[in-house]
């Protein structure tokens, strides 16, 4: 396990959450929010259904390091610019029920749309996009989160750099939804057999979502279910569209294949 045990501990005592209902609560971690923290290692490449938590998780670990480890370098980043500023959005707002509750001030050098740096730690948090194929690459980075990396313009090219950043004891997070058959597909693969250094994980959406909501998606999404809740890691890659194979034959041709390189 990667994860320090005191990360749960940390943010339950000191950070607020908005719930889905648009309330601010106590950051509780839900059961899978749990299981990452116990599964967790240097290098993960996380495979999972629609809002399970894990990009709030990851914030809140990585401001836990912001605010009380020194010479820290986090680095988030988004596939489009609106969603970066909301996941920095959700830095400050951790930052700031942590302030509440230990009644202090973060001293902050840096408070812009797109970085924080503690004058205290000389820890810094910086929100990227996907959209600039060399950002991270001339910083020396502690921790790196590839938020919805399946949907990046040009993901090998930025993969590539920003990881000769990271330390050597860094973490680097790969965390997505699928999107069809593309670069991600083919790193989750060669994951799977063990040649990227990667740990695949995968959490399927009946380990999260009730029956009940599952099937009221089922209804909504049509041929589009399958990748936004999958059952499978393989099913999350085979979305729809009128095409020429059978759904279920490509899956099981797929599943006989990889075995076979494994074998080999």
């Amino acid at each position: 396990m990667i994860y320090n045990p005191n990360y749960k501990r940390f943010i339950e005592d000191y950070f607020y959450i908005i719930n889905k209902s648009g309330e601010t609560v106590e950051f509780k971690l839900n059961e899978i929010q749990c299981k990452y923290l116990e599964e967790g290692q240097c290098r993960d490449i996380i495979l999972k259904a629609r809002q399970q938590g894990f990009s709030s998780l990851i914030l809140a670990v990585f401001t836990a390091d912001f605010l009380i480890k020194q010479n820290s370098r986090s680095v988030v980043v988004a596939d489009q610019s609106e969603n970066a500023t909301e996941l920095l959005d959700r830095v400050k707002f951790y930052i700031k029920s942590y302030e509440e509750k230990k009644k202090i001030k973060i001293p902050l050098k840096y408070n812009s749309k797109y970085e924080l740096f503690n004058l205290v730690c000389n820890s810094r948090y910086t929100i990227g996009t996907a959209d600039n194929a060399d950002f991270g690459r001339s910083k020396t980075l502690t921790n790196l989160h590839f938020s919805e990396f399946a949907y990046y313009r040009d993901p090998e090219k930025l993969l590539a750099g920003a990881l000769q950043a990271v330390v050597p004891e860094g973490k680097v997070i790969i965390e997505t939804t699928a999107n069809g058959f593309n670069y991600f597909k083919e790193f989750w693969t060669e994951s799977e057999l063990g040649t990227t250094g990667f740990k695949p994980m995968f959490y399927k959406a009946s380990d999260f979502y009730s029956q009940e909501f599952l099937d009221k998606k089922r209804g909504e999404l049509k041929q589009f279910f399958p990748q936004e809740y999958p059952g499978t890691a393989l099913e999350a890659f085979l979305t729809s569209g009128e095409g020429f194979f059978d759904k279920l034959a490509l899956a099981q041709y797929l599943e006989e294949t990889q075995d076979v390189k494994t074998i080999s």
